[in-house]
């Protein structure tokens, strides 16, 4: 069941991401896998296959569950959400990278019975 819930979660995001480059200085979530990043840059690949890159800053917030994060803690391959705005030349800005929790933690507790 929660199983579900996320899945329906992660369409109706990945549904409203479409927009992603549609309004300067509006905020847009585009979920998704890590393809690439450094720096300044981070890659996404939505569940669509689209490729979205933002731009990092000194002011780009990392979280996983809600506890600050280092961006080197964010890996090519890992599932997020990222917060992007667009701004001048259609430059997404990312505000936020919301990492998932990690699988075994996913897991635990979950109450499954074997």
């Amino acid at each position: 069941m929660r199983r579900k819930l996320v899945v329906m979660t992660v369409m109706a995001q990945v549904a409203l991401a479409g927009g992603v480059l549609a309004h300067e200085g509006h905020e847009h979530k585009v979920m998704g896998k890590v393809v690439a990043i450094d720096e300044k840059t981070i890659a996404v690949e939505t569940l669509d296959g689209k490729k979205v890159t933002g731009m990092l800053g000194a002011a780009t917030k990392y979280m996983r569950a809600k506890a600050a994060v280092a961006r080197t803690d964010v890996k090519v391959g890992e599932r997020v959400v990222i917060v992007v705005v667009e701004g001048e030349k259609k430059a997404q800005n990312v505000k936020q990278v919301l990492l998932g929790t990690p699988a075994a933690e996913e897991h635990k507790g979950a109450g499954h019975k074997h």
